[in-house]
């Protein structure tokens, strides 16, 4: 199955529009704070993993964003 890219963004715009992804993405925000305490962080292994944890949060947190932005450069 082959999706073009107009085709592809729009399906991505219906999912980030839906309630359920709202819902996950409040509860990744909520998640992304508690890694950012820096107090938990035991030892570098510990700090490195948080690291990624966020790198993954933001990346979903932001997708509605980048997804936009993408959309705007392929409509111009």
């Amino acid at each position: 199955m082959v999706v073009d890219d107009k085709q592809f963004y729009d399906d991505r715009i219906n999912l980030i529009e839906s309630d359920g992804w709202i819902a996950l993405i409040e509860e990744l925000k909520v998640m992304s704070e508690s890694v950012k305490r820096l107090e938990s962080i035991d030892n570098e292994k510990d700090l490195w993993f948080a690291r990624g944890q966020l790198s993954i949060l933001r990346q979903m947190i932001v997708l509605e964003d980048a997804t936009k932005a993408a959309m705007t450069e392929l409509d111009n």
